[in-house]
Formats: C-alpha cells, structure tokens, sequence
C-alpha cells in the first residue's frame, strides 16, 4: 500500500517536534514517555530455585509509552550486584491504545505469567517472584494483586506468590503529566506512530487511571492498601516493598515537563506505599463509626495496623527517566540486599535503616526544595479528596481551604491567608481533586508549644439549583433530630463554609506527614429547599387559592403533567 502525502508530511512533522524536545543520547536524562520498538527477547532457562541466590525470578516491568529494552541497563547492573541473570525476565506491554485500560494490562500480566515458556512447568499458579517495576509498572502489577481469585491461605494467593516488589519512580497515585498526555499536541508528540487502527493513539484509558485524583487510583488504595487485610503486611505471606525515587526534575529543554515536587513526571509524595484516610461524615445520622462500633463524624486510619511501613528512599541527581537508564550503584545495591536478604520483619527494618540513611543527603534536598514565598521547607504532602452526598453520587462543584492558625475564627477574615495548595481536578469526575502541599516546620508541629494551636479546612459546596442544598450537620450528637445545620451554599455573594478541625485525629495522629499521600472523603446532605417546609421540589397539588398564591410565590408554580 502506498503511502499518502498526509502520512509523510505528519511523520515527517512528529520527527521535528521530537527533534526540538529532545536531547541527544549521552547521559542526558530519558524522555519517560519515550516509544522504543519493542524488544526481540528469548525467555530465559528454567533455573532451580536451589540454583540461584534469589530463589523467585525477577520480573522487569516498564512504565507508560515506554518498552521492555529500556530495563535493559538495569538487569546488567543487577547481574553485576549478584542477582542471577538467568532468573531475570523483561515484561513488555502496549499502552498507546485508546481502548486498553491498566485492568486489561494487569489481566495481560496474569496471562503471561501462566503461559509464558519459562512457566510451563509450574502451570499450578504456585510459583514465586519478584518484581522491579518503573513508573505505571507499579499500577499494573497492583491492579494484579488486587485481582486476586484466591484466599490468602491458598498457595496460589497472589499476594503469597509475589515476595518483592521494587518500585523505581513509581506512579502510584498517577502523575501530573497524565491529563496532559491526553491532549492533542500530547497525542501527536507521544502517540502511536504505526500507521494502522491505532495511529496516533495516546491511550487514553491508561492515561485517564493515571490522572491526578483519579477514580481508579483511589479505589485502587482503597483495597490494597487500606483494606480490612493488610496487603503488604510484616510477614513473607505478602510482598515486602521498597520504593525509589529520584531527587530531581529533567534539565535542558526537558524541564518544560517539571511541575513542583516531582522527579519530572511523579509527585515525590505519590509514590509510596503508606498511605491513611480520613473520613468526615455530616449526614443528619452519621453512618461512620468509631472504633467500638458507635457513631462518628471524623474517623482516621492507622498508620500501620499491620502494614509493611513503605517509605520513599531517594536517589540522588536522578529523575524520572534517567533512575532506569543510568542505575546509581548504590540504588543497585540495596535492591539487590533487598531482594536477596529480606525474608522476615526483622530483615525488612535492618535493610530499611540502612537504606534510608543511604537516601537521608538526597532527601533533604527535596525538603529545601519545597520552600517558596516564605512558606515550606519540611517536604510535601499530597491530599486526594472525594466529597459525595448521602446517596452516594459525588458533589462536583465545591471549594476547600486549609488554614493554619490559633483559632478558627481566624479565618473569617477574608484577609487571613490559607495554606497554599497546589489543586488538580480530575477529569472524568470533579468530585475527585488532589491537593499538593509544600509543608512546613509550623504545620508539623501544630499544637507544640511555639507553634499554631490549629489547623482546619473550610468547605463550600454548590448543587447548582435553588432547589436544592448541601448541608453540613456537625453536632456530635447524631440522635438529635433537630440538629443545626450549616448551609454550604454561597448565597449573594457571602460563603456559608463549614469548618473542620483536624487538629485532633485521635490516637496520636496527626495530619501532615511528609512524602505520603493522605485520602480524604467527605459525605454532606443534599436536601431539597426550603429546610424548614415543605420543599419548592415536590409537593401535593393544592386547590385553596392562597396555598398556591404563597407556593407560587416560593417559586412552586404547580402544573398538571
């Protein structure tokens, strides 16, 4: 088939663009989003796990618009760090797709592993592993885990099969580049370049999971890391988890791609695997409950509670692409203890306080990098927050700040300035945001002395009718039917702003902590107006003149049909 002058003239214009962004190969940093061909590679030999010092096979995945050849550094470096390099298998994946989403990529993971040629001898699912994974790798193998259609007790597990997982830049809750990516000039730079079905394709599903506060990463956390069991708990019944990052954004013209506190393309707080959620209910009843079974309207989860602690470690000068294509011998290093060592509790906090002393210089230099305008200078923090009503449905027009001070009243004036926040909206649905913070030695110490007493969050909500409301109850005592409510709606002008202390979490727990990612939902009551009568919503026709007079005059107006 001959090629049309469109089709030459759009390669031919992609190879100018990508010319302009970028930098020649040397040891300039890796474009993350870099299309390879894909790579020609034999499965490795069966190896007996009495064989090799790791006894699990090492399994390499890569991240977004990127192929398996570009592990290719890193399974040379780990050969020279003794880890058997005959165990060692490169995962390749198609992510320029527009149909394909991360659940098909980690049903496409399931099948490989059974059918691949290196498995055939253990078609009982039982076989062990580990995996090293860069950037959307992580989502990916997460989405396969909590895919699981085996009991924890059986061999099969998938959570027992997995022994370690090394995540390397990590997307775990996305990235700032993923509503970005699906853009047209996104597209056309980062697109599938195969003329075919999938010609400029950008893919979109994946790029939609992998959005700032996006649906799938939150009900992602939701079951594996903060689900009733422990996915990642203190034992070997469950992966241990080490998590790198780098400590710097891309140089050169690459830099147009840095947002604050990344390494170029993931957030430094959004890529480990510690995480809480705080709850705030302010339904009339309140359906949350505390921990001995009865009603509350805050509620805050435990750090750990079982949990595998997975704190990140830096690397120093590395970004996003360049941790995989220029591995740092000493990241090299620990990943190999890590993979051949760690096999208890015990292990696991020997190996993390060597590591994290290894990362300590390169990650004060993240904290100094969150200073700006006077504020910052103790890391970052990252807030992903889904408001919904009482039904359910999520509350797509709403506004949050968030204050620091020694009294709440301190933010009725409009003068009194908010916390700083860096906000993104997702979306597919904005009642889910994310809210990145440059923290501070003030907002880490509230409540010690020398330091505000408070800290607090204001919220103001819109249904986008005078037929309905948000309301917000917050009397603690939920069996009070004539509880006050506070009205969220902004009314001429004036905000009716609900304030929530989240001073005191309980159990000692505090809200800011830095290089996590913290979810926050919040449930209103959505009610019809007016609060105090029958509503301008629905009513029963009236035939006495003055009712309807006075229901039209609300605004009723009642009509057959």
């Amino acid at each position: 088939m001959r090629t049309s002058f469109l089709e030459l003239f759009v390669s031919e214009l992609i190879d100018k663009i990508e010319g302009l962004l970028h930098r020649p190969a040397a040891v300039a940093p890796q474009d993350p989003f870099a299309e390879d061909p894909a790579p020609v590679a034999e499965a490795s030999p069966a190896v007996p796990s009495d064989q090799s010092a790791t006894p699990n096979r090492t399994l390499l995945i890569h991240g977004y618009s990127a192929s398996g050849a570009e592990f290719q550094k890193w399974k040379d470096a780990l050969g020279k760090a003794d880890i058997d390099t005959a165990t060692i298998e490169i995962g390749n994946y198609v992510s320029l797709n527009n149909e394909i989403t991360i659940k098909d990529l980690g049903e496409a993971f399931d099948r490989a592993l059974r059918l691949t040629k290196w498995s055939a001898g253990s078609k009982d699912d039982s076989w062990t592993f580990d995996a090293i994974v860069h950037s959307t790798g992580m989502l990916v193998v997460r989405q396969w885990l909590t895919s699981d259609p085996f009991g924890r007790d059986d061999l099969r597990s998938r959570v027992r099969r997995l022994k370690h997982l090394v995540g390397l830049a990590p997307a775990t809750f996305g990235s700032p580049q993923g509503k970005k990516g699906r853009s047209w000039l996104g597209a056309l730079v980062k697109g599938n370049r195969d003329f075919g079905p999938d010609f400029m394709n950008a893919g979109d599903m994946v790029l939609d999971g992998l959005e700032l506060g996006s649906r799938y990463t939150w009900d992602l956390a939701r079951k594996d890391m903060l689900g009733p069991e422990p996915m990642y708990d203190k034992g070997p019944g469950t992966p241990y988890v080490a998590v790198f990052i780098g400590n710097v954004g891309y140089s050169g013209i690459s830099a147009v791609a840095n947002s604050p506190g990344t390494d170029g393309t993931v957030r430094w707080a959004g890529c480990a695997l510690n995480t809480r959620m705080v709850e705030l209910d302010f339904r009339r009843q309140p359906m949350l409950m505390d921990a001995a079974g009865q009603p509350t309207r805050l509620k805050i989860s435990d750090w750990v509670a079982g949990r595998l602690e997975c704190p990140i470690i830096a690397v120093e000068g590395r970004n996003h692409g360049s941790i995989l294509s220029d591995p740092d011998a000493g990241a090299v290093a620990r990943v190999s203890d890590f993979l051949r060592n760690v096999k208890t509790d015990d292990g696991y906090q020997i190996w993390l306080r060597g590591a994290l002393t290894y990362g300590k210089d390169a990650l004060e230099k993240m904290d100094g990098k969150s200073q700006s305008g006077g504020t910052g200078g103790a890391g970052w923090q990252q807030f992903v927050m889904h408001v919904k009503d009482d039904h359910g449905d999520g509350v797509a027009d709403y506004n949050v700040q968030l204050f620091v001070g020694d009294d709440l009243k301190q933010s009725d004036d409009p003068g009194y300035p908010p916390v700083p926040l860096i906000v993104d909206s997702y979306s597919g649905d904005s009642s889910y945001r994310c809210f990145y913070v440059r923290l501070s030695e003030d907002m880490m110490n509230v409540g010690t002395d020398g330091h505000p007493k408070k800290v607090w969050m204001e919220l103001i909500a819109s249904s986008g009718t005078s037929y309905l409301e948000y309301e917000a109850y917050n009397n603690l005592k939920s069996q009070d039917a004539n509880a006050s409510a506070t009205r969220l709606t902004t009314v001429l002008g004036a905000t009716n702003a609900v304030k929530l202390d989240v001073t005191d979490l309980g159990s000692d727990a505090k809200l800011f902590y830095p290089y996590t990612t913290t979810l926050i939902e919040i449930v209103l009551e959505r009610e019809p107006t007016p609060l105090a009568d029958v509503s301008s919503l629905f009513a029963f026709w009236q035939t006495d003149a003055s009712a309807a007079a006075a229901n039209a005059a609300r605004g009723g107006g009642y009509k057959h049909g």
